[in-house]
């Protein structure tokens, strides 16, 4: 679950994987805009069939959260 997390995130912000290992930090003021939300979002409902609110994956900093908040909700 994890690579494939990374393989959308990086799709998400439009950066290389390597760019979007488990030290990238999600920044509202860089990468980690509501367009890159909304991706993350809907790629998430459709690759793993779990729907996320939008506030708390916000809210994430890092893959790890992302991962965390993903298993609290499957």
């Amino acid at each position: 679950m994890q690579d494939k997390l990374i393989e959308l995130i990086a799709e998400a912000l439009e950066i290389d994987k390597s760019e979007a290992e488990n030290d990238l930090i999600l920044d509202p003021e860089e990468n980690w805009d509501s367009i890159a939300l909304l991706s993350v979002i809907a790629s998430i409902d459709e690759e793993f069939n779990i729907q996320l609110d939008g506030d708390k994956l916000a809210e994430c900093r890092s893959i790890p959260e992302i991962l965390k908040l993903l298993e609290e909700n499957s």
